[in-house]
């Protein structure tokens, strides 16, 4: 089996013997697995005297002591985030202690993780991430269970985004809560649930007395206050054939909850203040009423308690507050909180309680819809979850053909080599797609050969347009869900496919990069070019990457990339460096960019090959490709993605400048010189090397 490893709050402890929604929702997962043994999992939580380990085959809890010292100055710390510093992010001492803990187990455990989840505490992630640096094997999850805050902030998201985290949403209104801050974050809905099974229809029979109920915190937060001012409007323009029950008081006549019981006075035989009673009462209490209102005002991040009463059968008003609109449908009656919240909740509560036929047909109806929607049945919910991690949902079932495109010109010394390591991989569902360039050797017939062999390969024949136009021919006769470039005199290791594929199904990426070996005639010679490092990025971060370091590499050809990303692109025709000119477009299109460090790509170095060709006869292309960078990231609003084209740019120059003679190196100068008057120095770089971009301008060296 494989292992994974699930992060909780550790806040109360897990299995949920104390509570908490969270962690009763974690310990679903834990009693599901034990029946589906599809993990070995590791359980990070906060430690308590009553674990039994014995509970759990495929469970081995992993329980984090809290030091008192420290605990003491996260309460006080926590206190001080929501009072005062609430344009921060929450951070937390005992993060420390759990990563602690994790990374610990991780150097112990020669395995590794298949997938790791961080449950709802945004701090423990982002602490993870650092920890772990961007060379992990596994993909992180950041389970989301309540909106965006201080314990889940804008900036915490877009690190987590930054560095490939994935992130699992109670609700579709969570995920655009994330997608707000981070447009390019990659969500998966996974809805919390219920039992329906343990919620039976509601027995209250309809009498002369409606009946209704809120029950719940006394919180500015849920409207309570607004339900008793629109009650108390119910009962002026209607009569006392009504009444309200309010349970949820603390039992502390002050601050917002004698507000409310002050409104509740007005009519004091009509609507009645009970303190907060246990689950089991409550659930109890339930077939004692007609109608439940939920006035919540507060964005919703899921709606359990919505979710539980129409299931009852039980009619709901409530408000569309966050996720209650599509966890209730037309299940309910929703009423605007932003517009005259408190005339138009009166208004619905007397329609309810004057028209007996609408209300009971609304009762049936919210129950039809809960129990057919099985996405918020909790006996699926483990499914779904494993489902996500395995990445089966979009693609479960579908054909997954890869288009490789070779483009062949003048190669038939090295072709054989080339479609042989595409036709014997392991992986064998691929579209080749050979594009004769307008051979003038034997290579065309060689295509055509090669053809008649294996129904996979397809041939296309054009005058000669050079290699942009060669790609471009392949791109409009691809049919696959996913793009490969191969150069006809380069070759692929034999699983090369397999695990790039298998890399992307993992990390739910766009684009995959494989790790590319020099190989020469002389195999001796043969050397890693990429590191030897896995990495996954967004993809903002991975055109930095590409930029800076050399596994995702400017090139076109050692990545697996989605179709999709090339439906509306295409290589520039008649220009050197064509892939400068356009690799940066689809990485920064993608959501995820994940690195193999596997040398699965063999890059044939031979001096006829256009990459060996004098910069003098180059240069001017480069530069071009860069400046064309630069706009179109300065089109999309992305500064440091602006200073590190022009970085690039800056270096470049200076390369040149060590590569050519004196009549090119002055025009060089004269463009370095351009270029920093014109855009000054980029601020992605330190002082230091600010300072010697600076100084090239008057001593080149």
């Amino acid at each position: 089996m494989r292992k994974i490893a699930i992060i909780a709050p550790c806040i109360l402890p897990v299995p949920a013997l104390m509570g908490g929604a969270v962690e009763e929702l974690v310990t679903t997962i834990l009693n599901q697995n034990e029946i589906s043994k599809d993990f070995l999992i590791d359980l990070y939580t906060i430690e308590n005297e009553s674990y039994d380990q014995s509970l759990y085959n495929n469970t081995h809890i992993i329980p984090v002591s809290a030091n008192r010292f420290l605990t003491s100055c996260d309460g006080i710390m926590d206190s001080m985030y929501r009072h005062f510093l609430n344009d921060f992010s929450a951070k937390r001492f005992l993060d420390k202690t759990i990563i602690k803990n994790f990374t610990d187990r991780l150097k112990s455990d020669n395995d590794g993780y298949y997938a790791v989840i961080v449950e709802n505490q945004m701090s423990t992630a982002c602490e993870l991430i650092k920890a772990l640096g961007q060379d992990r094997d596994f993909p992180v999850y950041f389970h989301m269970h309540n909106d965006v805050d201080i314990y889940r902030s804008p900036e915490e998201i877009r690190y987590l985004t930054a560095a490939g985290t994935q992130f699992l949403c109670v609700s579709k209104y969570i995920a655009s809560q994330i997608l707000k801050h981070a447009p390019k974050a990659v969500c998966h809905i996974l809805y919390n649930g219920v039992d329906f099974d343990n919620y039976s229809t509601t027995t209250k029979q309809p009498t002369d007395k409606v009946k209704f109920l809120y029950a719940g915190r006394v919180i500015p937060d849920k409207g309570v206050l607004e339900l008793a001012k629109a009650f108390n409007k119910s009962l002026a323009a209607n009569d006392t054939s009504i009444s309200l029950d309010i349970v949820g008081f603390s039992g502390l006549d002050e601050g917002y909850e004698k507000q409310v019981k002050n409104q509740a006075a007005k009519n004091a035989s009509s609507i009645h203040c009970r303190n907060k009673v246990t689950t089991q009462e409550m659930a109890d209490l339930y077939n004692e009423y007609d109608v439940v209102v939920m006035p919540t005002i507060s964005e919703e991040p899921f709606g359990l308690v919505a979710l539980e009463t129409i299931a009852k059968g039980i009619p709901l008003i409530t408000t569309n507050s966050g996720a209650l609109p599509e966890v209730v449908g037309d299940g309910a009656v929703i009423v605007d909180k932003d517009v005259d919240f408190i005339n138009s909740l009166s208004a619905a509560i007397i329609e309810m309680s004057s028209n007996k036929e609408y209300r009971l047909k609304l009762g049936k109806n919210g129950q039809n819809l809960a129990r057919k929607n099985v996405a918020f049945d909790i006996n699926g919910y483990y499914h779904k979850l494993v489902e996500i991690l395995n990445n089966r949902g979009e693609n479960s079932g579908n054909k997954e053909t890869i288009s490789v495109i070779v483009p062949v010109y003048n190669v038939e010394q090295y072709l054989g080599r080339c479609v042989d390591s595409l036709v014997n991989q392991t992986y064998s569902d691929l579209e080749i797609i050979l594009v004769d360039d307008g051979s003038k050797d034997n290579s065309g017939h060689l295509c055509d050969t090669y053809a008649k062999k294996d129904a996979r390969i397809k041939v296309v024949h054009q005058a000669n347009q050079g290699l942009s136009g060669a790609r471009n021919t392949g791109l409009d006769n691809a049919t696959g869900s996913y793009i490969f470039f191969l150069d006809s005199d380069d070759y692929l290791e034999e699983n090369a496919f397999e695990l790039m594929l298998n890399n992307m199904h993992r990390w739910n990426a766009d684009i995959v990069a494989c790790g590319i070996q020099n190989v020469y005639d002389n195999s001796s010679l043969n050397n890693r070019f990429t590191s030897d490092k896995p990495g996954v990025w967004s993809g903002t971060d991975s055109v930095i990457q590409m930029m800076r370091t050399n596994n995702i590499c400017t090139v076109a050809w050692n990545k697996l990339y989605k179709a999709s990303l090339w439906q509306d692109l295409r290589f520039t025709v008649g220009i050197l460096h064509e892939d400068e000119d356009v690799i940066y477009k689809p990485l920064y299109m993608a959501k995820i960019v994940s690195f193999i460090p596997d040398c699965l790509y063999d890059y044939y170095q031979r001096d006829g090959s256009l990459v060996h060709l004098k910069q003098e006869l180059r240069y001017k292309d480069y530069l071009n490709a860069i400046e064309k960078r630069i706009l179109y990231f300065e089109d999309n609003n992305e500064k440091e993605l602006i200073e590190h084209s022009l970085l690039t740019l800056l270096d470049y120059l200076k390369y040149v400048y060590r590569e050519t003679g004196k009549e090119t190196q002055i025009k060089i100068t004269a463009l370095y010189r351009n270029a920093i008057a014109e855009r000054g120095l980029p601020d992605c770089c330190s002082l230091k090397r600010k300072f010697a971009l600076w100084l090239w301008r008057y001593y080149q060296y």
